[in-house]
């Protein structure tokens, strides 16, 4: 696995891609790695929000990270737990289907994301920080500027294709 955790910021705080491959384990080592000699600057600042990505966290899993990074300076939002756990109930849709494909129609907004089991055509835009996962294919008839993998399980045919 080449980068089992990314970190990005964006203007509400830090988003941390992290790799679904990657085990709980190297999330940890790779987080404390990357933020190694990094307390100094992050002292004094204002708190910011932190997102999580592409891999789906257990609570307690979740509460680990944090801590980290309260460990290594960061001014995490008292909140943030809070958001994460309204996201996870109300951001991911996890949508199958018994036929061949799905549609949705609307905007992914930042922390949104959809787990497909089958192919899917989104009419609407995903936004950066927004996510598609898909076994399948995945059509996006609008903006693409999140994150979009098809094929999951597998499936070196699945295709991820914009529509202008």
């Amino acid at each position: 696995m080449k980068n089992p955790v990314i970190i990005k910021g964006n203007k509400e705080g830090i988003r941390l891609i992290i790799s679904s491959e990657a085990s709980f384990d190297e999330i940890k080592e790779e987080l404390d790695k990357k933020l190694q000699n990094k307390k100094r600057y992050c002292t004094n600042s204002k708190p910011i929000d932190i997102t999580f990505e592409e891999k789906i966290l257990t609570d307690d899993e979740i509460n680990d990270i944090l801590s980290l990074l309260r460990e290594k300076g960061l001014n995490i939002n008292n909140n943030n737990n809070k958001k994460t756990k309204e996201c996870k109930d109300k951001c991911f849709t996890d949508l199958q289907a018994d036929k061949d494909g799905l549609f949705y129609i609307g905007n992914l907004k930042t922390g949104q994301s959809i787990n497909a089991s089958t192919s899917i055509i989104i009419v609407g835009n995903i936004e950066q920080g927004a996510a598609v996962v898909s076994k399948g294919n995945i059509i996006v008839i609008g903006e693409l500027n999140g994150y979009a993998k098809a094929g999951v399980s597998g499936n070196n045919n699945a295709f991820v294709y914009k529509v202008d």
